[in-house]
């Protein structure tokens, strides 16, 4: 059962509005948490107060449709939602310019041009040259992209992370030796992963690490970081779809 059963109790079992008030804030620190794990990699002008705004829409959805019989822990469930409903708003908001995203459109025409022409892709020195642009302003619009990207990213699968991807909102009851199962297996595909991509996992799962932070430890770029995010992501899911008794 969760924490604080009998809070549970009488806002789902007697439609208690002081029940369900005092559940929202006993877990508002899970909307700072997401919150404040989000605003790291955004630019200044996004306010963080916004994101909380938003994240706490997602929190009183998730205290309206949690199931608080079931053996889950209440963050579990409600933390996918919460970002996602952060995502939403930021994917939104189209907050990179029009002129951004056709500079941006044009480096990735150029980069592949050199890429066919060289095998290889350019360095950002290399593209500066190319585009005629200082390096510095290659730099600016290439981590913005990585930033658009890595929002979609994580949006993709409404809000879930990662290791969220055992679904705790399904309508079907799992079961304890189910949910074990499903852990398992997850941990045998994350195994399975080159070295380089479960560091990765290590790093931004386990130990909370920004994508800034993983990038100097990895020593490389932000939007490689997030390269590499995207299509692990995408092979473990496809490793796991076959086992849809336990996971989506």
């Amino acid at each position: 059962m969760p924490n604080n059963e009998k809070l549970w109790q009488k806002y789902k079992e007697q439609d208690d509005m002081q029940a369900r008030e005092a559940l929202i804030l006993e877990h508002i620190n899970l909307v700072r948490y997401a919150a404040g794990r989000i605003s790291v990699i955004l630019p200044d002008h996004i306010d963080r107060d916004d994101l909380e705004s938003y994240g706490i829409i997602g929190l009183i959805e998730a205290v309206e449709n949690f199931d608080w019989s079931r053996n889950i822990n209440f963050s579990t469930f409600a933390l996918p939602r919460i970002k996602g409903e952060i995502f939403d708003h930021l994917r939104s908001q189209d907050w990179l310019p029009s002129s951004m995203r056709r500079q941006i459109k044009l480096i990735e025409e150029r980069k592949l041009d050199f890429k066919n022409d060289q095998g290889r892709d350019p360095s950002n020195s290399e593209l500066a040259e190319i585009m005629n642009m200082d390096i510095e302003k290659i730099e600016d619009i290439l981590y913005r992209k990585y930033l658009s990207d890595w929002i979609s990213l994580s949006y993709e699968y409404d809000g879930s992370e990662l290791i969220q991807l055992i679904d705790s909102g399904a309508d079907k009851p799992v079961s304890k030796m189910e949910e074990e199962d499903a852990v398992e297996l997850l941990a045998e595909k994350i195994d399975s992963l080159k070295e380089r991509e479960k560091l990765l996992v290590q790093l931004y799962y386990y130990e909370e690490l920004t994508q800034l932070e993983i990038a100097e430890i990895m020593d490389i770029s932000p939007a490689r970081v997030s390269q590499l995010h995207k299509q692990i992501v995408r092979r473990l899911r496809g490793m796991l779809s076959r086992s849809k008794e336990y996971f989506f």
